[in-house]
């Protein structure tokens, strides 16, 4: 027994786990190691409590708990009653306010309720039950089916849009480390209006593919769908990750603010370490600094590298 693999990497469970079986499980497991046949003390390397999906309660006029599915418009379906609507309130049998996934999957699809769940806000707080959401989700499932279905290549480039999609897929792999899949899903939207919003290139099929790959463990139904149907051989789970390009997640230029008299007059986007007289050259040939000046020459000029130009006129 102590030579099995120990402890369990990760424990996700609700917060009702911590006086039921993660009780138990560190007891035998402390138990285990005080008789020597464990080398660890505690069975989880680590412990993550998730939040609960909610939804609104309600009752009948003569103090029954109802079902979402029994509403409609505030009146009860069957009797024509008002309802009281009460607090949002976890999701459980007894009060009846639990929503059947199998409708839902059936009219959006599993996919879109999945990424739905995993977008809407960090997994240890709650989750409150919106069908404006999954409509939401539903639509952005839609258009990235239709994105990377468009993905046409040429030999031109787009280095900005490469950088995006490096620096999307480091973001994303740490997001999901850290189980804050909201935070990736967030990076995966950008990386989407990126795509969508660039001139055909071979980068922007390589981001497409990268947005797909990406994507898989949100969407995977979808995203397998879009992998073979783009021609690929095997399962995109079996695909690898896409690799990170280090020199691609260094920023070489830096928004510089141009103030004038301490008021910010313009923002320009300079080489990053650019020289102090060719910052200020920059900011003294900008328009908007120049009808900001009205003709008057700068007494001092204040350069902060890669931050800021002051102008004192």
């Amino acid at each position: 027994l102590g030579r099995q693999p120990a402890p369990v990497a990760q424990y996700i469970g609700g917060v009702e786990h911590a006086i039921l079986h993660l009780l138990y499980a560190r007891f035998w497991t402390r138990a285990l190691k005080h008789i020597g046949q464990l080398d660890v003390a505690e069975p989880f390397a680590g412990l993550f409590t998730q939040g609960m999906v909610t939804h609104e309660t309600y009752k009948s006029a003569d103090g029954r708990w109802l079902s979402p599915e029994e509403i409609d418009g505030g009146v009860e379906r069957s009797t024509g009653e008002a309802v009281t609507v009460g607090r949002i309130e976890k999701m459980s049998k007894s009060k009846k306010n639990t929503i059947d996934p199998e409708p839902i999957v059936d009219q959006y699809g599993a996919d879109a309720v999945r990424w739905f769940m995993l977008s809407d806000s960090p997994p240890e707080r709650d989750l409150e039950w919106s069908e404006n959401g999954i409509e939401g989700a539903w639509r952005f499932v839609q258009r990235l089916w239709r994105l990377v279905g468009q993905s046409d290549g040429t030999d031109g480039d787009d280095v900005a849009l490469r950088k995006l999609a490096h620096r999307t897929t480091a973001g994303v792999a740490e997001a999901i480390e850290a189980l804050q899949f909201n935070k990736a899903v967030a990076l995966l939207y950008t990386l989407a209006s990126a795509v969508e919003k660039a001139a055909p290139s071979r980068d922007r099929v390589d981001a497409a593919a990268t947005l797909l790959r990406l994507a898989a463990p949100m969407v995977p139904h979808l995203a397998e769908e879009a992998w073979a149907a783009a021609g690929n051989d095997g399962l995109i789970a079996d695909a690898a990750w896409p690799v990170v390009d280090p020199a691609l997640l260094v920023d070489d230029e830096v928004t510089v603010a141009v103030q004038v008299n301490g008021k910010l007059r313009d923002t320009l986007l300079l080489a990053k370490g650019i020289a102090r007289e060719d910052a200020e050259a920059a900011a003294l040939a900008s328009e908007k600094v120049a009808r900001a000046l009205d003709g008057k020459p700068p007494r001092k000029v204040i350069v902060v590298p890669d931050r800021l130009v002051n102008i004192v006129a």
